[in-house]
């Protein structure tokens, strides 16, 4: 706080007074809001101004975070353990079985797209794409080995660049998928 001696006015002049001292506080100096009084909130509640409010909500969104990676990651891993059992599998119905296992993790993983690159969530939708527009009873061996190559060494890397997202489609093109499908309107066959 500042704080000065108490002036008076006497005939138009302004003079400190000699007798008595005293003193005034200057609000006008602090600005509309008093800087010794914290808030948990600012003014439009949008992010935490008290230090140690601020550090629980961030300590809140970063658990939150990783728990989500954790469930991303625990999905992909189960995505490429269903893939890896596809590849095994001869009879028609557990091979379908598994995979609407896979689809139903694709799905999950669509939720939560917005955690990763643009290139990862572009691959995951044309394997959902993909998928989408064949009986998972007819799958041949190739078509599989394709699938499983995709997920395996493009969708569960780290971080999917142009290139791979290219090498993906290009394995998906020669396992005998037709990515494009879904969006160039080709009757299927």
């Amino acid at each position: 706080m500042r704080f000065s001696n108490l002036l008076v006015e006497s005939e138009g002049t302004v003079g400190k007074h000699s007798s008595t001292t005293a003193f005034i506080k200057h609000t006008e100096d602090q600005g509309g809001r008093s800087s010794n009084y914290d808030l948990c909130y600012s003014k439009t509640g949008v992010e935490p101004i008290n230090p140690k409010r601020k550090a629980e909500v961030t300590v809140g969104k970063d658990f939150q975070r990783i728990a989500t990676a954790e469930v991303v990651n625990r999905l992909l891993r189960e995505a490429s353990d269903t893939v890896t059992k596809f590849l095994t599998v001869e009879g028609p119905i557990e091979q379908a079985n598994l995979a609407f296992t896979f689809k139903g993790c694709l799905e999950d993983l669509w939720e939560h797209r917005r955690l990763r690159e643009d290139n990862w969530g572009d691959l995951l939708n044309i394997l959902q794409a993909v998928l989408a527009q064949v009986e998972f009873e007819q799958l041949s061996c190739s078509q599989k080995l394709g699938i499983k190559k995709v997920v395996s060494e493009y969708l569960c890397k780290a971080g999917v660049t142009d290139a791979d997202s290219e090498e993906a489609l290009d394995v998906l093109s020669d396992a005998g998928f037709d990515p494009w499908r879904g969006i160039s309107g080709k009757p299927q066959e």
